[in-house]
């Protein structure tokens, strides 16, 4: 089997087909042109991917996600959001719920694997896959350039061909142990970061035609499918998705 597409398999989610999650707690800024950078909201998510063996040397990931927004001052779910440039209140979004999409990963050498993304709320231009090592770590670098958009004010996500979508980038960073992924176990570790940039600010922002962007930053981790890595995100995830979880267990949707 190749290396590259092992190591892939084994980080982001395993060599044996079933689920994992990651966590996502990322702040959102927003960046207007004459301005500083202003942070908005914090979003806190949970992504479901699913393993699908297609064959020795290819898979498919399917993904879903749920998530919520909250006030990075308070702590709490967020309602409405101060715009400090403009001084008007405006309602902000709640929640979100994206998916299922997928991506087909394909080992092409012992060094190189080839992902393809089939997502309905984006157009996919261009995805390429980093794999580096030092210091006995792994670096999985995964850039997805689309055109989408940030969820609209009632949690909805605007179609790619609307006015609310723009230019975008997606970059995951996935970090793992060498001596793990080695290891006989099917999966390893994995801890992150990623970054989500928009060419323009959402339009529930309330800058009109001022020229700016948006930007969401912040940390991923791996875990089990039904762990509580957060409790509190947990808990309030399952009370604004009541339908995605039964009892303990979360219950992603695969279409």
């Amino acid at each position: 089997m190749s290396k590259a597409y092992d190591t892939y398999r084994k980080l982001f989610t395993s060599a044996s087909d079933g689920v994992v999650c990651w966590w996502y707690l990322g702040t959102a800024f927003v960046e207007v042109e004459g301005f500083p950078e202003v942070p908005v909201t914090q979003a806190e998510t949970i992504m479901a991917y699913k393993t699908e063996t297609l064959g020795p040397d290819s898979c498919k990931i399917s993904w879903w996600e749920i998530g919520y927004f909250r006030d990075p001052i308070t702590g709490q779910p967020s309602e409405t959001w101060l715009n400090p440039i403009t001084g008007q209140r405006v309602k902000a979004p709640q929640k979100f719920e994206e998916g299922p999409a997928y991506y087909t990963v394909t080992a092409k050498s012992d060094t190189v694997v080839e992902v393809d993304l089939v997502q309905a709320q984006a157009k996919v231009r261009s995805l390429t896959v980093e794999i580096t090592e030092a210091d006995g770590q792994v670096q999985i670098l995964q850039t997805e350039v689309k055109v989408r958009g940030f969820p609209r004010a009632d949690g909805s996500l605007p179609d790619p061909d609307s006015s609310d979508a723009s230019a975008a980038e997606t970059q995951l960073i996935m970090f793992g142990s060498r001596a793990e992924l080695d290891g006989g176990a099917d999966e390893a570790q994995g801890t992150g970061a990623y970054t989500f940039r928009l060419a323009s600010p959402p339009a529930w922002m309330g800058f009109g035609d001022r020229k700016g962007s948006s930007l969401v930053r912040g940390v991923m981790h791996k875990a089990p499918v039904n762990e509580k890595l957060n409790p509190i995100a947990w808990d309030r995830l399952k009370a604004i998705f009541p339908d995605r979880f039964e009892g303990e267990e979360i219950r992603p949707v695969w279409g």
